[in-house]
């Protein structure tokens, strides 16, 4: 196995830190929450309004600019996406009510859209596809990463310098970010084929063939489990195991942190014993673990068992994606943003279910029996999933 080459190395880097920076842009807004809805007058259902209409607009424009990627190039794209979101991530900070803000957060959720797949075929670009996993697993640690660091220092911010200025503050290290990319990053390494592909997309191909339509539904199960430690499990700490509000924010983002080293260890492992026993062993074992949590009779238990859930699962995000990208060949971008889409979808709908499971039994450990359900169907998706079928462009 060759060694990584500065040049591969700078857009490791890239990437990471872009991956970051969507979840830094994204977060704030849940951290200001209180602030704006003290200032702006709205209500808490207004509220979740403004959070779900990011998920609608991101799974909408999700296949679109994954299609946009594949044929503008990577170095172009991630400009107008980073850029885009990084305009309308200040643009928040002057929202003067309900319309404006419900407005601005839609089309922040389009011009977000189309990230993740952009950055995960700009890697197959430059990583060979025996360490495509390992480079997936650094963008995704990147992602875990800035989910769980971003509450304390998005919190931090809006007490120094108040909510409209911390959305300020972001948007502008996100054009900071545009001009790293602009400078440092070419689609095309020193001899590889050329990142943009003119020709239609055989979407019969691609809808219908068999390890898409698997890895598509085994995204939605990914989908399913992780937006519980982003929505309720705040709650579930405090009602269930009687935590306080500082004691389970500082646990809420464990199983975060989990992700970040799960999504680096699956790279490497990927690499090495496969990407079909990452993908079945992370699944299978994950559900375990939500299983085991819903027995537990303390918080420092339930969080122990959630973080192995999230560590376990976050193992096959990248062979995910570097599996996708793989079978898509020139339209590498448009199969994640397909793939993608199952997640929006799940995101949409799991908070919803979860929320009514809670209410139905009583307690949250309903919801880790269907995660757990869930997550044994991912494994299952995984027997079916050809990491190494060729391309569905060839």
């Amino acid at each position: 196995m060759t060694a990584t080459t500065p040049a591969q190395r700078r857009v490791l880097a890239l990437v990471f830190s872009a991956a970051m920076l969507t979840y830094f842009d994204r977060v704030c807004l849940s951290t200001a929450a209180p602030s704006m809805q003290a200032e702006l007058g709205l209500t808490q259902v207004q509220m979740g309004y403004v959070f779900s209409i990011f998920n609608l607009a991101y799974g909408l424009a999700e296949v679109p600019s994954g299609w946009l990627g594949d044929r503008w190039g990577q170095r172009l794209m991630m400009f107008r996406i980073v850029g885009g979101w990084s305009l309308f991530t200040m643009l928040t900070g002057a929202a003067r009510g309900y319309a404006s803000l419900l407005a601005i957060r839609f089309v922040f959720g389009t011009m977000e859209a189309g990230a993740f797949p952009t950055l995960s075929r700009a890697l197959s670009h430059w990583f060979p596809p025996e360490r495509r996993s390992r480079a997936n697993g650094v963008m995704w640690t990147g992602a875990r990463l800035g989910g769980a660091l971003s509450p304390a220092i998005a919190a931090a911010m809006i007490l120094w310098i108040g909510w409209r200025w911390t959305f300020a503050l972001f948007g502008i290290v996100g054009i900071a970010w545009c001009a790293a990319w602009m400078l440092w990053y070419q689609d095309n390494p020193l001899g590889k084929a050329h990142a943009r592909t003119l020709e239609p997309v055989p979407w019969r191909r691609l809808l219908t063939n068999g390890t898409m339509l698997a890895l598509f539904w085994a995204y939605f199960a990914s989908g399913f489990g992780f937006q519980f430690f982003v929505t309720w499990l705040p709650t579930f700490l405090m009602k269930e195991h009687g935590l306080t509000l500082a004691r389970s924010g500082v646990y809420a983002s464990l199983p975060l942190l989990a992700g970040a080293v799960g999504s680096l260890l699956g790279g490497f492992l990927a690499d090495r014993l496969g990407r079909r026993v990452v993908g079945v062993c992370g699944f299978l074992f994950s559900a375990i673990a939500f299983v085991a949590s819903s027995f537990a009779g303390s918080g420092e238990a339930a969080i122990f068992g959630l973080v192995l859930a999230a560590g376990l699962h976050d193992v096959t995000l990248p062979v995910a994606w570097a599996t996708c990208v793989d079978v898509g060949g020139r339209f590498g971008g448009t199969a994640s943003g397909y793939m993608n889409l199952a997640s929006s979808i799940s995101g949409t709908a799991a908070p919803i279910a979860a929320a009514w499971l809670a209410e139905f039994s009583g307690t949250f450990g309903m919801v880790f029996w269907v995660a757990a359900a869930v997550y044994a169907i991912g494994a299952a998706l995984w027997l079916v999933i050809d990491p190494k079928r060729g391309p569905i462009s060839e």
